[in-house]
């Protein structure tokens, strides 16, 4: 509703003070070009359709202006610039968020209460599905284990670890991933990220990246992140760790089935 309300607005206002219908329906047709970036890939995406939108959309306001003067086509410009960033990064907002969304609409099964990201059940269906993906392209992925210490969460009231666990899962490291990358919590403090078409030394790199994020969030609630046990990665790669990933699959689909059978008390 956002998107469509600020496409929709911005795109009136505009037309109806500009007499350049070149420029116009460049700018119109730049708004679909920004929301489908975003919605496709991501905030990557949208940083880059926000910029080419823009950059392309200037050829024509200020190239093909006919009689209208400077400063009125630089209101319209910087008008359809932030319909542009509105609608670009929105849907690159979407991206991210939507896809759990959905996943939790059609199979509340597979996502996770606290976090809304996915749970071990559907990760080891993922897992399954880039194993069939790497079986007929050959593409590799990797997987990276987080585990926060509970030694750390031990102290906390149960309303506080919950808060520190959703913030983690659904602020933290999903915001601080790629769109294409699969966040799932696996139990207690422990997630994982799975990077499509990612080798070890590209996991690397973005599992460092999470990690310092991880820890200046905990740093800020009080808690000491200085022990390196604190906070614990671990990194494996389809195919050199195949039999890990493969056991992996497995587990935590037999994990998941021992946890629903778990009598509640």
């Amino acid at each position: 509703m956002v998107v469509g309300v600020c496409a929709v607005v911005g795109t009136i206002l505009a037309t109806a003070t500009s007499s350049s219908t070149t420029a116009d329906i460049v700018g119109q047709a730049m708004i679909v070009v920004a929301l489908f970036g975003g919605l496709h890939y991501g905030r990557k995406g949208a940083a880059i359709a926000f910029v080419g939108c823009t950059g392309f959309y200037a050829i024509f306001a200020f190239g093909v202006r006919g009689s209208v003067s400077t400063s009125m086509v630089t209101q319209i410009f910087i008008l359809r610039t932030v319909v542009f960033a509105i609608v670009a990064f929105v849907a690159g907002e979407l991206h991210v968020r939507l896809k759990y969304l959905f996943i939790k609409l059609e199979h509340h099964d597979f996502v996770d209460d606290i976090t809304s990201l996915y749970n071990s059940k559907y990760l080891a269906k993922l897992i399954e599905k880039y194993i069939s993906e790497f079986d007929r392209y050959g593409s590799k992925f990797s997987l990276t284990n987080f585990t926060v210490s509970e030694d750390m969460l031990t102290p906390m009231k149960k309303k506080a670890r919950v808060k520190l666990i959703r913030d983690l899962g659904n602020s933290v490291i999903r915001g601080n991933i790629r769109g294409a990358d699969e966040a799932a919590r696996i139990d207690g403090t422990t997630f994982t990220v799975l990077f499509p078409n990612t080798n070890y030394d590209g996991a690397t790199c973005a599992s460092i990246r999470v990690k310092e994020k991880i820890s200046g969030y905990l740093d800020r609630r009080g808690l000491d992140t200085e022990d390196d046990g604190i906070i614990k990665t671990e990194i494996i790669e389809y195919p050199k760790d195949k039999d890990t990933i493969e056991l992996l699959a497995v587990n935590l689909q037999d994990s998941h089935m021992k946890e629903k059978s778990r009598p509640l008390v």
